[in-house]
């Protein structure tokens, strides 16, 4: 992030929805990704809701902690044909998961996170699935515990790196342009 753009964040109120979302999820709104994972205070959580409502952008509640709410923010066709890939398959009945349809993934994959979040279970992995990670790089991680990644990015690389970092570099730049426009929304009401 450059010195001006880190100027701008300074501005904004953090704690605000609008901020989460434009510092978060840029390269979902941009059509990069298909899915974002969006942490809010609780009394902000109705309106990532709001903010989304009419939109191709699905807000899934993932947990509700006692300050904070876990939110999935997804693009359905998109998600649903990264989940049936056939690595991904394989990596989602790997971790025990029977379900077929997308909402009975996201409700067995909310459970998961909930038991972690409550200290019951590990932290489930298969999120890099449901974050629209390429499942090379989730089985990458899975299978080296995390470590040895040829690249760590938005997520630890464990394939074709080079095309990743061109990917984030999008990513980068869509946070940025998300960033200027929020803040030029801000700055000018």
């Amino acid at each position: 992030m450059t010195k001006e753009l880190f100027e701008l964040v300074k501005g904004m109120d953090l704690k605000a929805a609008e901020t989460q979302i434009a510092l978060r999820c840029a390269p979902l709104i941009a059509g990069l990704k298909v899915s974002n994972l969006l942490i809010v205070l609780n009394e902000q959580a109705g309106r990532v809701l709001d903010i989304f409502r009419h939109t191709e952008i699905v807000c899934f509640i993932l947990f509700r902690g006692e300050d904070k709410t876990a939110m999935l923010l997804y693009r359905f066709d998109p998600l649903l044909r990264d989940l049936n890939q056939p690595q991904a398959v394989q990596i989602l009945h790997q971790c025990g998961y029977k379900q077929k349809s997308l909402e009975e993934l996201l409700y067995e994959f909310s459970s998961r996170y909930a038991a972690y979040m409550h200290g019951r279970a590990e932290f489930p992995h298969e999120i890099g699935l449901f974050l629209g990670y390429p499942p090379e790089d989730v089985d990458g991680f899975i299978v080296n515990g995390g470590k040895n990644p040829l690249y760590i990015g938005y997520w630890k690389v464990y394939q074709n790196a080079q095309e990743k970092i061109k990917l984030f570099q999008q990513f980068d730049a869509a946070k940025e342009k998300m960033i200027r426009l929020y803040s030029s929304l801000l700055f000018t009401a």
